[in-house]
């Protein structure tokens, strides 16, 4: 059995890197010698030459000029910061790059040999801006870029912050925006801001969310959950454990027993949590929001209520005890939840003074199944889920 799993993996590593390798035969290639020109100073760098086209060594040259280079294996794709402040995106083995947002096609595709990726040359040359680059006589020469404007030396800073490692190349062009807004900001403030997407208005710049499944999922004004979306491992809950109204309350499996453990806790101090607020479904939230909406208006919904598709109760993770008004901040049952809510892997999930994080009023009833792990961070770091996700969880493929 261990063998077949192993060939099967194996197979997959084939397949996976056989797709960075473009079309072109290594037999077909001829190596040449190539200077590449920075500024006027010359260094000794290897072409390819095959079926008449001329091939460029696309890291070797991006990178003696200062850009970054990254790759993510899943899809192949290559990703390059120059520093002019563009975004320079390729699939190896295609025959486009897209510079900013703006596609560019090509006759030949790059290809791969040996690990290294080559660019035919009116691709590379596309990659730079105008009068950057200049290919002839088999020589490259390059000018780097000039740092004496505002943009030119956001962007410096913002490729200099590449060691810190909440640097997410993907979020290059943001980076560089927002620091311009925000110049007296450090570079670790504006990767703070960046990453957890407060470069941008709430619900803006949405993404909807891969895998809604699980207590590490991240549902806030900028991830929403997939259209339809309804938690499968969903329990009823004992009555003695919500309020006293006849209705029927869910949670998902694992929240309901962490929080059945915590309520019998509480009861042993002589106090009583009971989820007044549990699983909704997209329907019931929008039918809230709206009612929200009729009552607090529209300038003013969003800050109490979510939309349907961004709330935590649908994910069948978020409970409110004992009541939704502020006063329950005072109750000894809150009280307790602060000292010992993390324990069993719940968090306030919108503290007081964090709505611009958070994008929500304080909440003081609003709970959160995270897990012990995450909680138990979060409390002792006092910061919220939003900051919890960007420092621990969030990842970029891009290496």
């Amino acid at each position: 059995m261990k063998k077949r799993v192993l060939l099967i993996l194996l197979c997959i590593t084939f397949i996976f890197s056989s797709l960075c390798v473009g079309a072109v035969s290594p037999d077909a290639s001829i190596e040449e010698g190539c200077s590449i020109v920075i500024n006027g100073e010359e260094t000794e760098n290897t072409s390819v030459v095959s079926g008449g086209t001329h091939y460029l060594p696309a890291r070797a040259v991006f990178e003696k000029v200062g850009s970054l280079v990254y790759f993510r294996s899943r899809d192949c794709q290559m990703l390059i910061l120059s520093r002019d402040g563009d975004m320079i995106q390729h699939v190896v083995g295609t025959s486009s790059i897209t510079v900013n947002g703006e596609v560019k096609n090509f006759p030949e595709p790059s290809f791969s040999e040996n690990n290294i990726t080559y660019f035919p040359t009116d691709m590379m040359t596309a990659a730079f801006r105008s009068n950057a680059i200049s290919v002839g006589n088999g020589k490259i020469s390059v000018n780097k870029a000039i740092y004496d404007t505002a943009y030119g030396k956001a962007v410096k800073e913002v490729m200099d912050a590449r060691s810190n490692g909440n640097f997410y190349p993907e979020k290059f062009k943001r980076y560089i925006n927002y620091h311009i807004k925000n110049p007296a900001s450090t570079m670790q403030d504006v990767l703070f801001m960046v990453n957890l997407g407060l470069d941008m208005p709430f619900y803006e710049n949405v993404s909807v969310i891969g895998n809604p499944y699980g207590n590490r999922v991240l549902v806030n004004k900028y991830n929403r959950l997939p259209y339809g979306f309804a938690q499968k491992n969903l329990v009823n809950m004992d009555r003695k454990y919500t309020a006293s109204d006849g209705k029927k309350y869910l949670l998902e499996a694992e929240a309901y027993s962490k929080y059945v453990q915590m309520a019998d806790a509480a009861k042993q101090s002589g106090l009583t949590l009971r989820v007044v607020s549990a699983y909704r479904t997209e329907d019931y939230q929008n039918m809230l929001y709206n009612k929200k909406t009729r009552t607090l208006g529209k300038n003013n919904v969003d800050n109490y209520s979510a939309r349907p598709g961004f709330s935590e109760h649908q994910t069948g993770l978020a409970v409110d005890i004992n009541s939704t008004k502020t006063s329950f901040e005072r109750s000894a049952e809150f009280k307790w939840l602060q000292e010992h809510a993390h324990e069993y892997g719940f968090i306030m999930r919108y503290p007081k003074g964090k709505k611009w994080i958070t994008g929500y009023e304080y909440e003081p009833w609003h709970y959160r199944y995270v897990g012990i792990e995450a909680a138990k961070i979060i409390h002792a770091e006092g910061t919220t889920y939003e900051q919890y996700y960007a420092k621990y969880i969030s990842k970029s493929e891009f290496k």
